[in-house]
């Protein structure tokens, strides 16, 4: 029984390993692509709206690739979150 529990930890581990390095690759972009919309905010009123909704979304995205990013780490590190 504890032979299959191991080898489920082992692939949960290899998972959060895999979707932290993931996030990591995806963060430079996501971070870039805020920056942007930040900077455009003041521009053009009428696109206000949609830049405003598009940097909380991107904003949810950082922040979630930051938080999945920190269970790779920590998974690389041979600990996992509770939360998991």
């Amino acid at each position: 029984m504890d032979d299959w529990k191991a080898g489920l930890r082992a692939e949960l581990r290899a998972i959060a390993i895999a979707n932290g390095d993931a996030a990591l690759a995806q963060l430079p972009g996501l971070l870039r692509r805020l920056r942007s919309h930040e900077a455009a905010l003041s521009g053009n009123p009428i696109l206000a709206l949609y830049r405003r909704w598009r940097i909380r979304s991107l904003s949810r995205a950082v922040a979630d690739a930051r938080w999945q990013a920190e269970q790779g780490r920590a998974a690389r590190l041979g600990g996992l979150d509770p939360r998991l």
